[in-house]
């Protein structure tokens, strides 16, 4: 033993340094307590921001607008004059049309928000859960040793509302020299930076 005073070394079952007369404390200090690797130390939610999601897909919607009305509005003009249904000839192209227009950005809002609402990123001590999707529900585990690199994104947008993306690069199999980069996307979470921060704590 040595004294915490002075550094003299001391015998055991002394009570005072010979040194310097501090008092020797016979006590052992308790064991840290082990890292609770049940309870999340953060959990994360993405916010959804409607008019990104729409504004997003705008290319893919008039793009399938168009093809949508030549395509499927050709063939329905065709089978509603097989069956004998005096139609307009315009009348299949445009509502095909519409359809599609309209029916896109509804099918990609509803998604988006339902795959957002089951969305979560709990961090333990030791790695990291995520829970996400909406047609099909995928749950994946990291553990921080495999985190490579982190990097945190903020777009306009996301400055706007005050969220940002976390990325989390991973080695995988494959790719140049056997190797390639795989991971996870953490997208339009509150609280960026301090949860960006701690996941650097985490996997350090």
């Amino acid at each position: 033993m040595f004294c915490k005073e002075c550094g003299k070394e001391i015998q055991d079952g002394v009570k005072f340094c010979s040194e310097c007369g501090a008092r020797i404390s016979s006590e052992i200090p308790p064991n840290q307590p082990a890292a609770d690797l049940t309870s999340p130390i953060i959990t994360a939610y993405p916010v959804f921001i409607p008019w990104v999601t729409i504004v997003s897909i705008l290319p893919l919607q008039l793009f399938f607008t168009i093809w949508g009305a030549g395509f499927f509005g050709g063939f329905g003009l065709v089978g509603a004059k097989a069956i004998g249904l005096n139609l307009p000839s315009w009348f299949t192209f445009v509502f095909f049309g519409c359809l599609a227009f309209f029916g896109i950005p509804f099918l990609a809002y509803f998604t988006k928000k339902k795959t957002y609402a089951k969305t979560q990123y709990k961090f333990f001590a030791d790695r990291l859960e995520y829970f996400e999707g909406f047609w099909t529900l995928e749950q994946k585990t990291i553990k921080y040793k495999n985190i490579i690199e982190a990097n945190m994104k903020k777009g306009v947008v996301q400055k706007q509302y005050g969220v940002g993306t976390i990325v989390l690069s991973t080695n995988a199999t494959g790719g140049q020299q056997g190797r390639t980069m795989s991971g996870i996307r953490i997208s339009d979470i509150k609280n960026v930076e301090e949860v960006y921060n701690k996941v650097l704590e985490l996997i350090h």
